[in-house]
């Protein structure tokens, strides 16, 4: 599993009181065990539900805003290519001229 430094330790303390279960869900092995646990989560007024694809997109979204390479994302994403960011594009920030340049000639930001 991969997680953004600043939740490791945040992760490691939960992985440490779930034992040999799942972080979520315990010892089921159903695929959408996730999804079915955020369902039924109570949530405030106004509030969006919790969606696991919801935060997958975040965690992606985040990985293309900050230049992480499309191979390395891919694969720790379990993704075969890269379709599925084709609808995440268009939310990236786009650069500054000057940045964007630079990129584009091989240069850091």
């Amino acid at each position: 599993m991969v997680v953004l430094a600043e939740w490791e330790d945040e992760v490691i303390d939960l992985a440490k009181t779930a034992g040999s279960d799942y972080l979520i869900g315990g010892r089921s092995e159903a695929r959408n065990r996730v999804a079915d646990l955020a369902k039924r989560l109570v949530r405030p007024a106004g509030h969006p539900r919790l969606s696991p694809g919801r935060l997958r997109s975040t965690w992606l979204l985040w990985h293309l805003e900050a230049s992480t390479r499309l191979p390395e994302l891919c694969r720790a994403a379990g993704l075969q290519g890269f379709e599925v960011l084709s609808d995440l594009l268009p939310l990236v920030g786009p650069l500054g001229r000057k940045e964007e340049l630079a990129e584009l000639r091989g240069g850091a930001r």
